[in-house]
């Protein structure tokens, strides 16, 4: 192996007999249920984020592969001409086949640099019990996610104050328990452009990583919050149609439009991705591609990212990506040429440091990379059937996939009116060991933050509390479904993703909202979900990002409906059934959407170029075992979209 070539390993792994691996466990699980190991990621995040920035395993360096400062790491440059495409372009893959599978490749970098800092971590402890407890914590140690589409713990916030405070409540190597700088809160560069020009203006202003940031600069994660759960109804639905009714990889990966695109593939893993950088950032680094890999949530949400593909690839193990051409012009490809599963992942090597990894190769991340999620613990079970049917049952129970049942077990009916819900953090399990959180509780509101529509109690995720039972179709909404069929329904949207020259978010109301105050809108209780698109200016866009903008990249996303369509049915009582004949008229008179920059600005519809929204349905039929079963075939109703401003109009393309 080159001495100059860093290894993408993983954290080494010898499976056991049965091909068990250690997990990546939901952060809240292992905060609760793994203190010695939350205890270790908090002190090896330090250790890690405190690393000399020159140094190429550093945080720094590892997020700067993402984005800005856009230069070559570990002296893997340009084998393209990509100076002909207007500039620099990196690494960069988004809006690209490769987009789910470059980034496995990069998780599993700052994996095994995070687990080297644990194990680090763990042996300056104490000698005796003490070191000894968290050696053995430390061998299993993978690096966490955080689950933002499942329902939270009963009484905690969508956005839990082990994110949002800046401080958190340790067990240092000293054996004593102290409040430190939290490492998942923020970022601190040091220094800022360790070399000169790394940042922009735009970005040199801040001194460590911030979310929302306000006029002065101040990070105000308080906000993430009350988005996250006003949207949540909507999200989980996206989420579990992606996983149950996509069956195409391409459709399901990442987020390209086209002519030949189906009514029922606009939606796509990379824009739910999307929209959890928007609703997180609030215009700081999460909500910027170039620089978001620097915020540490970053890595929890694109552990998730990945959890949701391997689920989805157990579920369809004959489906993989198809020969694409390369829309732009990179390091490591020329714009036009075929990428494929045997493309090139650079800038990352594989374990023999010789040669990169494909995409064929990282397909089965236990063999690649040494870990699995808590639903991917295959070798659990005697049968694919077996652990498929499981896969489904998962599914169907963390994001409410069966949404009639879903919806009569866990909805909160509520009103505009009703003041907000106050929320607690999940309690200490262990003083000693377990981060000491504040409670948090939201105030009073009129518009209410977590009230949207069909917003639904917990399920038992991550909680010891037991699932709740249900019929496949409750008897109370039976005539909702007859024959165990009903219509699933969605909004499409689609547009060029450069086209305002930043990035900017579609939001779908069903119902009144204050147009007045474009600001409140993702808050207002008739708000049902968003497409957030990631755009850039040119000035801030690497060389790709100018290729898509002189060429009209489209984007699309999926909005989904069925959730708020029955908290019209039943609780406000202004809607007769599912059925097409009642919910086009009411779709026509009541569904409206807005768009916005992630500073909270309007953006008058006609100003986003080729920007088109459309509704769609499916059937769907619950099986006996209370999963659903999509038919793949959609009907799109331009008569609710047309004559309303970038609306759908009768004889254009869906």
């Amino acid at each position: 192996m080159s001495s100059g070539n860093i290894a993408i390993t993983g954290v080494p792994t010898t499976p056991a007999a049965n091909g068990a691996v250690p997990l990546r466990r939901e952060l809240r699980d292992l905060q609760k249920n793994y203190p010695d190991q939350f205890n270790l990621y908090i002190l090896g995040l330090q250790n890690l984020q405190g690393l000399d920035e020159a140094q190429l395993k550093s945080y720094y360096q590892i997020a700067g592969i993402h984005g800005l400062p856009y230069k070559p790491w570990n002296g893997v440059g340009s084998d393209t001409d990509w100076q002909s495409s207007s500039g620099f372009g990196g690494y960069c893959t988004h809006s690209s086949i490769l987009f789910l599978t470059w980034h496995r490749p990069y998780l599993a970098l700052y994996e095994q640099c995070l687990y080297t800092s644990v194990q680090a971590v763990a042996a300056k402890f104490p000698a005796g019990t003490l070191r000894d407890k968290y050696v053995e914590a430390a061998k299993t140690f993978r690096a966490p996610y955080f689950d933002w589409a499942s329902q939270p713990p009963a009484g905690t916030e969508a956005f839990p104050t082990t994110l949002s405070s800046p401080t958190i409540r340790i067990v240092d190597v000293d054996g004593k328990s102290k409040s430190v700088s939290n490492p998942l809160h923020h970022f601190s560069f040091h220094p800022l452009n360790p070399s000169r020009g790394d940042f922009n203006a735009q970005w040199s202003r801040y001194p460590t990583t911030v979310r929302y940031p306000s006029r002065t600069g101040a990070s105000q994660d308080s906000r993430i919050a009350p988005i996250l759960a006003n949207e949540l109804a909507s999200l989980r639905n996206n989420v579990g149609l992606l996983l149950l009714s996509y069956k195409n990889f391409d459709a399901f990966s990442f987020n390209r439009w086209d002519t030949n695109t189906n009514p029922g593939d606009y939606g796509s893993l990379e824009d739910v991705h999307n929209e959890i950088h928007d609703r997180t950032g609030g215009g700081g680094h999460m909500s910027s591609l170039e620089v978001s890999a620097f915020d540490p949530f970053f890595w929890l949400h694109h552990v998730n990212v990945d959890r949701l593909w391997a689920i989805w690839q157990d579920l369809n193990p004959n489906s993989f990506m198809s020969t694409r051409p390369a829309p732009y012009s990179t390091f490591n490809a020329q714009g036009g040429e075929p990428q494929n599963q045997n493309s090139t992942l650079e800038p990352f090597w594989d374990k023999s440091g010789t040669k990169f990894w494909t995409s064929a190769q990282i397909k089965d991340s236990a063999a690649s990379f040494g870990y699995a999620y808590p639903e991917t613990q295959k070798w659990q079970f005697s049968t694919t059937a077996a652990y498929q049917a499981a896969l489904r049952q998962s599914v169907t129970a963390l994001y409410g996939t069966n949404v009639l049942a879903n919806f009569a077990a866990n909805v909160v009916t509520r009103t505009p009116e009703v003041a907000a819900l106050s929320f607690a953090v999940v309690p200490p399990v262990a003083a000693a060991e377990k981060p000491e959180e504040p409670v948090v509780h939201a105030t009073s509101s009129e518009k209410a933050p977590g009230a949207q529509k069909a917003i639904v109690a917990h399920t038992a995720a991550v909680t010891d509390t037991p699932a709740v039972e249900v019929e496949a179709i409750p008897a109370s909404l039976k005539h909702l479904a007859p024959d165990n069929k009903y219509t699933e329904w969605v909004v499409n949207v689609r547009a060029q993703k450069h086209g305002l020259g930043q990035s900017f978010r579609l939001l779908v109301f069903l119902g009144a909202f204050d147009e007045t105050d474009p600001p409140s809108w993702d808050s207002e209780f008739n708000c049902v979900g968003r497409v957030s698109v990631l755009g850039r200016a040119p000035e801030t866009q690497c060389g790709k990002c100018r290729h898509d903008t002189a060429n009209g990249l489209m984007v699309s996303g999926t909005v989904p409906l069925t959730s708020a369509l029955l908290q019209d049915i039943v609780n406000e009582g202004v809607l007769a059934s599912l059925k097409p004949e009642d919910v086009v008229p009411h779709l026509r008179e009541n569904l409206k959407w807005k768009v916005t920059l992630f500073t909270g600005e309007e953006k008058s519809l006609e100003e986003v170029p080729e920007l088109k929204v459309s509704v769609a349905s499916t059937e769907v039929t619950i099986g006996e075992d209370g999963l659903p079963q999509y038919s793949g075939v959609y009907t799109v109703y331009p008569e609710i979209t047309e004559g309303k401003p970038a609306g759908l109009q009768r004889g254009e393309h869906a």
